[in-house]
């Protein structure tokens, strides 16, 4: 039996999201899948390593002009690999065509939109549980199959040699070592930066870190600039602003704990079972569902968009008012009490 899931998201934080759903197809059908998955991720060999997944292929999934050109060469990929089954994880339409080219015989997906005309009918979610963020979606897809999903495993393990060669290069910096993750796509979800500069100033005083490391990947603004103004210990903080995305991870796992915003990084590190302090701006805070993760939500969170109006997301507030309410105090005080 040879499984194909897909996932097309171009952004970390997505796929880190679905690999709970990739490992129970995987203990489902005792067997390692293969997965297909956006080429921007770019986290190909880390992906390849995890004890459930036997191969990563990557694709574009571009629209417009090379829609076509992308779809055929993906098709060719799976051909060559014989796929018995293929589980798409959301509604595109693009890699249900490229199964079906392939000839794969059993496609599974969504089945909304036009996907339906690629995938079998029987197992497809409807328009209406569109309103559900992707975890809810996810979820309720594979139920079709009776397949449960274990959000208390652990789902991102990296390799002991590729660890320890990151790790060295700073082993010349005082431990204990913190990782803040600052900056996001969507600015409404970004916490103050004169907020991660007093919390570091707290940690620091309470001998909580000694050194953190600071993931500021956007170019909004100068994220790590911005804290280290309002900082009284700018030589304890680490700009990590040139790490690539597989270089992030393994600084996330070196790290002993993890503070950050609702983002990709967050979830990577929830997915690495480490010690993750989320603090959760105008979104879902069911979204993520990791073990390991505590969610920090303002005093006005509002449970309704949980569901959104006609899709998931409608309805999040489009600004950082809301994040902005959660306080400095509310932030440390639930580290102290879960370190």
């Amino acid at each position: 039996m040879k499984i194909c899931i897909f996932y097309t998201s171009p952004k970390l934080g997505d796929i880190i999201l679905q690999l709970p759903f990739i490992k129970a197809i995987s203990d489902n059908y005792k067997t390692k899948v293969t997965i297909c998955i956006n080429k921007s991720v770019n986290i190909k060999k880390i992906l390849e390593d995890q004890s459930y997944i036997d191969m990563v292929i990557e694709n574009p999934f571009r629209r417009g002009k090379f829609f076509i050109l992308d779809i055929m060469s993906l098709s060719k990929k799976l051909h060559k690999k014989k796929f018995n089954y293929a589980f798409i994880l959301e509604k595109t339409k693009g890699p249900a065509i490229a199964c079906k080219l392939a000839k794969i015989s059993n496609v599974y997906g969504f089945g909304i939109g036009s996907q339906k005309y690629f995938v079998h009918k029987s197992f497809a979610l409807t328009k209406s549980d569109l309103k559900y963020n992707y975890t809810v979606q996810s979820t309720k897809f594979l139920k079709k199959f009776n397949i449960e999903v274990n959000f208390e495993d652990n789902f991102l393990f990296l390799d002991r040699k590729d660890k320890n060669n990151f790790e060295n290069q700073y082993l010349n910096l005082p431990k204990p070592w913190a990782c803040f993750a600052v900056d996001s796509t969507e600015v409404n979800r970004i916490w103050p930066q004169k907020n991660f500069a007093e919390l570091s100033n707290n940690l620091f005083e309470k001998n909580l870190a000694k050194t953190i490391f600071v993931i500021n990947y956007e170019n909004h603004k100068k994220y790590f600039e911005e804290i280290t103004k309002n900082s009284k210990y700018q030589n304890q903080l680490v700009n990590c602003k040139s790490l690539n995305r597989s270089q992030i991870i393994h600084l996330i796992n070196m790290c002993e704990y993890f503070v950050g915003i609702d983002s990709g990084p967050s979830c990577v590190a929830g997915a690495l079972n480490k010690k993750t302090f989320c603090i959760i701006g105008p979104t879902d805070v069911t979204l993520p569902r990791f073990k390991s993760m505590k969610k920090i939500i303002s005093d006005i969170y509002d449970k309704r968009r949980e569901v959104g109006i006609k899709r998931c997301g409608d309805n999040f507030a489009k600004d950082d008012s809301e994040v902005k309410t959660i306080s400095v105090y509310k932030v440390f005080d639930t580290i102290v009490k879960n370190l």
